[in-house]
């Protein structure tokens, strides 16, 4: 659990705050990033109870782009499934999904929770590596700010005691970032057309977060990607020359 970030965005009202920082304390959270909040007060105090501790030591940010760079890994939640073809910015998983790919991925993990009344928006569930939404009735699907931050807590807590299944290094940020940026130069070479590259750059990148790429992966497909800008004639630079001959 030293691994998960919570990470708030625009929270409204002083008692989920209090109430988020209390649950970090109940299952071994130590840290959370508030993203621009509004001013703390006593009702946020009163509600932190025993987790006074984890509020006093929360960082405010004013973005959730600015929080994502403090985190190894940016995990989304939507209170909104709308698993379409169409619909790319909410595709989620469930929290056991989710809570198997976190066992095996490295570095720390940031679940950013939305706006009580608006969520995520669109810009930020884009630079989000995966998604996660709590199945509820279709009647009301919607859930508590605060009670949604329990759910996902409780579940990583529950898996936490299984040993970790690691066998090759996995890929870094760094590394992930590189593949992600020769992906889209490879979209360019191709002529993929200008509006059709955002879709295909998010479900790339998450694609990529969901399989815990391990650096022989990471490589391999480098690799394919370099051979195929060479075949159709441009240069493949600035990540060979960081990563090694790669064509």
């Amino acid at each position: 659990m030293d691994r998960i970030v919570p990470i708030i965005v625009q929270p409204k009202y002083q008692g989920n705050i209090g109430s988020i920082a209390r649950l970090c304390r109940n299952f071994g959270v130590r840290e959370l990033i508030l993203v621009d909040p509004p001013p703390l007060e006593d009702e946020a105090w009163a509600y932190s109870m025993h987790g006074r501790e984890v509020l006093e030591r929360a960082v405010i940010v004013d973005s959730l782009e600015e929080a994502s760079g403090m985190v190894d890994h940016l995990v989304g939640t939507s209170g909104v499934s709308e698993s379409t073809e169409k619909n790319y910015h909410r595709n989620p998983v469930y929290p056991r999904e989710f809570i198997s790919w976190s066992r095996d991925a490295s570095g720390r993990i940031g679940l950013a929770f939305g706006r009580e009344d608006f969520g995520l928006f669109r810009t930020e569930l884009d630079i989000c590596d995966l998604l996660v939404t709590i199945p509820a009735s279709p009647a009301y699907p919607i859930l508590n700010l605060s009670h949604a931050v329990s759910i996902i807590l409780y579940e990583l807590f529950n898996a936490a005691e299984e040993p970790p299944r690691r066998n090759a290094r996995p890929a870094t940020g760094t590394e992930k970032e590189a593949l992600f940026a020769h992906y889209d130069r490879l979209m360019e070479a191709c002529g993929v057309p200008e509006h059709k590259r955002p879709i295909a750059r998010t479900n790339f990148r998450r694609m990529v977060s969901r399989s815990n790429m391990n650096y022989r992966e990471f490589y391999s497909l480098m690799g394919t990607f370099s051979r195929a800008m060479v075949r159709i004639g441009r240069s493949a630079t600035g990540d060979d020359a960081e990563f090694g001959t790669l064509g």
